[in-house]
């Protein structure tokens, strides 16, 4: 599940400095940045990772 986690938050913060930078339109319905949109899903990003922290598998010693 590491993977998983650790590419869906490179893909948010993609998708976050497309849409701060303007060049993604998707649901917006004026041209130009959109810094809503972009924190949106910088906050997925970084809860992306948040998930991924807690995937760790548990220690040898600790049953």
């Amino acid at each position: 599940m590491k993977p998983l986690a650790l590419g869906l938050a490179v893909v948010f913060f993609i998708i976050a400095i497309l849409y701060a930078t303007g060049t993604l339109q998707y649901g917006a319905h004026e041209p130009g940045p959109h810094a809503k949109h972009a924190v949106l899903f910088a906050l997925l990003g970084v809860l992306s990772l948040v998930w991924m922290r807690f995937q760790t598998s548990p220690r040898a010693g600790l049953r």
